[in-house]
């Protein structure tokens, strides 16, 4: 049985930083079995000179049971 999961995840940084740690959050996801569904940007704001501060919402279907930490 398929069951969908909402993570909502803060990443702070420049873009690239941002986008290699949101690809190693998806990664880890499809990894524990999951399928990404929606990746929305929920919020989104600069910090500092060259960074930004980006609120993630992933939902994602999974057929295996995932330990929450």
């Amino acid at each position: 049985m398929e069951k969908y999961r909402c993570l909502v995840i803060d990443l702070e940084g420049t873009t690239k930083e941002i986008t290699q740690k949101l690809n190693e959050v998806l990664a880890t996801i499809e990894q524990e079995g999951g399928t990404p569904v929606d990746i929305t940007v929920t919020h989104a704001r600069e910090h500092g000179i060259d960074g930004f501060v980006v609120l993630y919402t992933i939902t994602y279907k999974i057929s295996k049971e995932i330990s929450e930490e």
